[in-house]
């Protein structure tokens, strides 16, 4: 079949063919994830800490301990399960917002027109596409009819483009359909005017979004909250288990044959246990939820519970500005009349686009009909369309044949001021300075002309702004005190973005700006030199937008909010990924965070989130890590020296519960505002200081229990120093929960007070009441000794409020 203008030619597939194809073809959508449930539970054990506990609970299964093993897997089916059930809801959330293509096209089948579902679409289909229709396949255009399209979910781009019909057919090659860009049409793209017929040449996994999907699929971000934890994890576990055989062979060695080895390997087992800040999971549950919950009171999703705390670490936000730092709305701004001309060049602008209200309009068409005034509405009323002239990307311009009711016909031409000037119609000197000024406001400028039968005559301009939102210069503000720099990247022109980024208070001279292009040119070390100080890329491509990405990144933790097909992998590159309701399915599915209302003082609110639940977080692996290993070195080091374990496995994850449970309402505790004015990191080189120096405090104080307690019993110094660990436990986490003096850091929130008293309470009282003293093999104190435990625990806390304030310096410093 040869390429016809005449859609009677383009009869279609019969029913029988279109059936054939589709059991050869498939089904025209993108792929579903499978087994999704499962993969989300399967990624929990993906990094070591959980798997350090399942190995820990099955080996001490296996010495016949299941009181003690249970304790340990009830710590990580809590963490898994409410971490599974946050992530599985936030993910059916998001499902819902999938209403991106069509659910029906119209086709022409056997010669006739028949609405299809768009999943049975197959290639070789011929689409019937009018005004206002999402395009549910990657096609070729073959008849067209003033078409115009809107591809700003591939260019990112917001004016339409126009496209013509291809020169051949494929039957008429025997070859796959070949057309050049202005002659193709991809899936998702918008008809924002005319009409056409189009063939369908890839359908499902074969069209280009799907392709894009792949591409994104490669570039895979990993958690900076997953890999901080991974190294923390690594850490305990080498310091654990080399520690944990020296202790087990020293005992060997001292006691020779009548040393019990499987009490040695359940006891070693359970200090493995007390080291672990098996919690930690939980708290991090607790906290990311905690933010979770806080996202979706303003209205947005959280996919990836992780992404929470990630966001506390971001440092640079790139965004667009439409619709983010602006208001996508474009409003007449100014007017610049020409002498002598008999039209309002606002009239003008408006009469290019008369049939308005018959199709989707564009920006430009919308703006101009909002300015109009009465007496202007009822001039444009007089007039009816005679002719429609498409937008011309080579001329940037388009036109309209109009007729009033006397008979007066006017020619009328609308686009940039490039094409008055070439057309001779008025001389670039004369509107300079007006042009210029216009310009670096940041302002969009049409040109009119008019022909009324003597000739073509320059009417004027018209200049429209996309006014920044209300909230923007604030949401810029609140970036800057919390040391958030955020980059513009867009495909608007220079001037424009760098009008924009001034208004916004982002820009304050030219050197922050530059075109994509030029700086991607530059040689490697000037745009490493040149890189932290832009913040405003203007005219960048899709393929443009991930490049620039990844070298952010190099210097940046990086958060990105983007909406296009062509976001996705730059999406997906980024520290942290969010896009917009509206945005394409392959950016959904690519993204971190869904924002069900386009606002960007929502992220800045995220990010002090995530700062507030990266400091709760390192209030417990400060306060944990350094009671287990001051507590896990004194048992390890005691034990060389006395005759019997100086704590029972069972009391040592007794111990390690009643301590843990205060801890882990942490995830609630106030953050002070100087703590989330900075970027969160986890400085593993710090925290390491921190445990080892006031570890040693803890085993000090251990040492002072062995001292006063051990030659008495055993059972009198594994109770008493029971005890003394949970009160010391608990005064170090409100102690080291603020690196300040205690007495400046505020008050901790109720539910850790509350349980704090709990913890307390049941320390003292669990070795008090028979039941539970026999179960635990613990004596009941004397209040002699309970005083004692009392005087230790408060010069304890004193001692660490004194080792503190050093380190609290030393920390400031890195």
């Amino acid at each position: 079949m040869t390429n016809k203008n005449d859609w009677t030619e383009w009869k279609g597939l019969s029913e029988a063919e279109a059936a054939e194809r589709r059991v050869r073809y498939g089904a025209n959508a993108l792929p579903v994830p499978r087994h999704r449930l499962l993969k989300l539970i399967a990624r929990q054990f993906r990094g070591i800490f959980n798997l350090m506990l399942l190995i820990a609970a099955g080996v001490t299964f296996s010495l016949g301990e299941p009181i003690d093993g249970a304790f340990i897997l009830l710590f990580v089916f809590l963490g898994t399960a409410l971490n599974v059930y946050q992530e599985h809801k936030s993910n059916q959330a998001a499902d819902k917002l999938k209403a991106y293509l069509l659910s029906t096209i119209t086709v022409m089948r056997d010669g006739l027109e028949k609405e299809v579902p768009t999943e049975t679409l197959v290639p070789g289909d011929i689409l019937k596409l009018e005004s206002g229709d999402i395009v549910p396949a990657d096609a070729i255009v073959r008849v067209a009819r003033d078409l115009l399209v809107d591809e700003t979910t591939f260019t990112g781009e917001s004016i339409p483009v126009t496209k013509s019909a291809a020169a051949s057919s494929a039957a008429a090659s025997g070859k796959a359909p070949v057309a050049a860009d202005g002659e193709r049409l991809l899936q998702g793209i918008v008809i924002v005017r005319g009409n056409a017929l189009a063939e369908i040449t890839a359908i499902g996994q074969e069209t280009q979004l799907a392709h894009i999907a792949a591409t994104a699929s490669t570039v895979q971000a990993e958690s900076e909250l997953v890999k901080s934890v991974d190294k923390i994890s690594n850490f305990i576990m080498k310091v654990t288990l080399l520690t944990l055989g020296l202790v087990v062979v020293a005992n060997i060695l001292i006691e020779g044959q009548e040393a019990d080895v499987t009490g040695l390997l359940i006891f070693a087992i359970a200090l493995a246990v007390s080291a672990i800040p098996e919690a930690l999971p939980l708290v991090l549950t607790f906290s990311l939820s905690r933010g979770a919950l806080e996202f979706a009171k303003r209205d947005v999703i959280v996919k990836r519970l992780s992404a929470v705390q990630d966001l506390g670490s971001v440092n640079l936000l790139c965004t667009d500005k439409t619709g983010t730092i602006t208001e996508n709305h474009l409003v007449f701004n100014n007017l610049y009349p020409m002498d002598g001309s008999r039209y309002d060049p606002l009239v003008l602008a408006r009469l290019a686009a008369i049939n308005l209200h018959e199709r989707i309009p564009e920006p430009f068409d919308h703006a101009s009909d909002e300015a109009l005034t009465h007496e202007q509405r009822q001039i444009v009323n007089r007039y009816s369309l005679v002719q429609e002239e498409a937008f011309d990307p080579a001329l940037r311009s388009n036109g309209a044949v109009v007729k009033q009711s006397d008979g007066t016909t006017l020619h009328i031409r609308r686009g940039s001021p490039e094409y008055f000037f070439g057309e001779g119609l008025i001389s670039h000197d004369a509107v300079a300075d007006w042009l210029q000024s216009e310009e670096e406001k940041g302002h969009r400028v049409l040109g009119v002309s008019y022909d009324d039968g003597t000739g073509a005559h320059f009417g004027g301009f018209v200049s429209f702004v996309d006014r920044i939102k209300e909230s923007t210069i604030a949401t810029v503000a609140a970036a800057k005190q919390m040391n958030v720099a955020i980059t513009v990247i867009t495909g608007d022109a220079l001037k424009v973005a760098e009008a924009v980024g001034r208004e916004a208070g982002l820009v304050t001279e030219s050197a922050e700006v530059t075109e994509a292009a030029a700086f991607l040119a530059l040689p490697s070390a000037e745009r490493k030199k040149r890189l932290s100080s832009i913040r405003v890329f203007a005219r960048t491509t899709p393929e443009q937008k991930l490049e620039v990405i990844q070298l952010l990144k190099e210097q940046f933790t990086v958060g990105y909010l983007g909406e296009g097909i062509n976001d996705a992998p730059a999406l997906k590159a980024a520290h942290v990924s969010m896009v917009v309701q509206s945005a394409a399915d392959v950016a959904r599915e690519t993204a971190d965070i869904v924002l069900l209302q386009n606002d960007l003082r929502v992220i800045v609110e995220g990010i002090r989130f995530g700062r507030e639940t990266h400091a709760n977080t390192m209030k417990y692996i400060r306060a944990t890590l350094i009671s287990n290993f001051g507590n896990f070195y004194a048992v390890a080091i005691g034990s060389l020296f006395i005759s019997f374990l100086p704590m029972l496995p069972k009391q040592l994850l007794l111990l390690n519960l009643l301590s843990d449970f205060p801890m882990m309402a942490i995830a609630f505790d106030r953050v002070p505002a100087q703590e989330v004015e900075r970027p969160q990191r986890y400085d593993l080189h710090s925290l390491y200081i921190i445990f080892v120096t006031m570890g040693l405090v803890s085993t000090v104080f251990d040492f002072i229990c062995f001292g006063l307690f051990y030659r008495i019993s055993p059972a009198v110094l594994q109770t008493n120093w029971f005890i003394a660990s949970v009160l010391t436990e608990i005064l170090l986490m409100l102690s080291i929960r603020s690196l300040a003096p205690i007495t400046k850091a505020g008050w901790p929130a109720p539910s850790i007070i509350i349980l704090s008293v709990i913890a307390m309470v049941l320390a003292v009282g669990l070795p008090m009441i028979p039941a539970t003293a026999a179960f635990f093999e613990f004596q009941t104190p004397t209040w002699a000794h309970l005083g004692v435990i009392l005087g230790i625990a408060f010069a304890y806390l004193v001692v660490t409020e004194l080792v503190k304030r050093p380190l609290s310096s030393f920390v400031k410093k890195k």
